[in-house]
């Protein structure tokens, strides 16, 4: 019988409230080396632009561009050019650059605490066939051995670079690694589990960021994945309603994930949906009892507590699990007993 609960942070024994840095996507915020000044309204709540508390304590670094107009990760690859091993090789030495990214997240952790650190995978897309040379050979991502041995290659040399860069470990510790893409349909499967099967022998965690009714969501654990956090599809409208959210609920309980909590800016996202997350959160039980990741498309952290401080405040409350519900929105009428699309 499946537990029937959420999965926990506490489970993997990793920190909880993990928030999605996008490193160099197409957004007019797009960031790809956060810096220190970056990073601190996400790692401290701010007041008066003074560090106030702790934030978020996990961050998942998320490689999307290596020379420009070169994607590695999979939703953008089809609008540049592919991305080649030289892309592969400068999105993983950006991590590391000084000053900036694991180095930015490690001066702003204070002594004696500890930022927990993830990275997403690059995506092998299966429409490279010139990725460059291993070992003498010409790598084509159409053979699926040759996206298998390029993963693990990252894999390793990014290992290597961690393990080198002694002077981060005391303030972040390296989680695991996360896989790019929100489906997982028949021409990945067997990837997957490769590398989900690699990580583990290397004794990191595997983690999915899944979208709710994507393909093989329902069978992450015979992926190999040690968890998966479920994206909702909830962006405030009505078509989408909030009951994209309480069916994503029933899902990530009886299949035993974490769930996403999106805040994002654009014409896909409406007025409060943020607050419509946080509000399902108490009636759903997943502020307290779930692993949580948290995303925020076409904007950072600092352009959401410069321009929406009270959503910003809503976040950190509901970090510290004293988030109290709001009304009225869309989903939330003032009357907390008048109907509301479960």
């Amino acid at each position: 019988m499946p537990i029937k609960n959420y999965m926990t942070a506490e489970e993997l024994g990793v920190q909880n409230h993990i928030c999605l840095l996008p490193c160099g996507d197409q957004s007019e915020s797009g960031i790809s080396k956060w810096s220190v000044i970056d990073l601190k309204p996400y790692q401290y709540y701010l007041f008066n632009n003074l560090a106030f508390d702790t934030m978020f304590k996990g961050l998942i670094f998320h490689p999307i561009i290596g020379r420009i107009n070169r994607f590695l990760h999979p939703m953008y690859a089809n609008i540049g050019l592919l991305a080649e091993k030289e892309d592969w090789e400068l999105a993983l030495n950006r991590l590391f650059y000084k000053k900036y990214n694991f180095d930015a997240a490690a001066i702003n952790t204070e002594k004696g605490e500890k930022t927990d650190i993830w990275v997403t995978l690059p995506y092998p897309t299966p429409n490279q066939t010139n990725f460059g040379k291993m070992k003498g050979r010409s790598i084509n991502f159409k053979i699926e051995s040759n996206r298998i041995e390029a993963v693990k290659w990252w894999i390793l040399e990014f290992l290597e670079k961690w393990r080198k860069a002694e002077h981060l470990h005391e303030k972040l510790s390296f989680r695991g690694f996360v896989w790019p893409r929100v489906s997982i349909d028949s021409r990945d499967e067997e990837l997957v589990k490769n590398i989900n099967n690699f990580i583990h022998k290397e004794n990191f965690l595997a983690l999915w960021l899944q979208q709710y009714g994507s393909a093989g969501c329902v069978e992450w654990k015979k992926f190999g994945f040690d968890a998966a956090c479920t994206h909702p599809n909830y962006y405030g409208d009505k078509v989408l309603n909030i009951s994209w959210i309480t069916n994503s609920t029933i899902f990530a309980k009886y299949y035993h994930t974490g769930m996403q909590i999106i805040f994002g800016k654009g014409v896909l996202f409406k007025e409060n949906h943020l607050i419509d997350y946080l509000n399902s959160g108490i009636y759903k039980k997943y502020m307290n009892d779930s692993l949580l990741v948290y995303q925020f498309p076409n904007q950072t952290l600092q352009e959401i507590y410069d321009n929406h401080p009270r959503d910003y405040d809503y976040l950190y409350s509901f970090i510290k699990k004293s988030y109290k519900p709001i009304y009225p929105t869309a989903a939330f009428p003032a009357n907390r007993n008048s109907t509301i699309v479960w």
